[in-house]
């Protein structure tokens, strides 16, 4: 059996996401269901890795299911009463990749 390929999505909050807590992804892929649908939430399954900057963070999701992720979250414009935006800056198969990171080559 093979492994599924998985998407890394860097996105980016406005205003700032600094002080979300655990409960941001909770709010954040409740909406992401509501805008998917609980079977295509099932085929992306969308998982949230880190926060990168204070309003930067990562989403894993599959390869099949990033585009509805990333179109999902350009439709969010209210999370818990508030108003939000979201901005796809990258996407990749790496986070190394994801963040510009290159890999140190060994000299010998």
């Amino acid at each position: 059996m093979m492994r599924d390929k998985q998407r890394y999505v860097l996105v980016e909050a406005y205003p700032d996401a600094d002080g979300y807590t655990e409960t941001f992804w909770n709010q954040l892929s409740d909406e992401l269901l509501r805008c998917i649908g609980e079977t295509n939430y099932h085929i992306t399954n969308p998982k949230f890795v880190k926060f990168v900057g204070k309003n930067t963070f990562i989403i894993r999701t599959t390869v099949p299911g990033a585009a509805q992720v990333i179109l999902s979250l350009a439709l969010i414009k209210n999370l818990n009463g508030k108003e939000i935006a979201f901005y796809t800056l990258k996407t990749s198969g790496t986070i190394r990749a994801l963040l510009g990171r290159e890999k140190t080559k060994n000299k010998a």
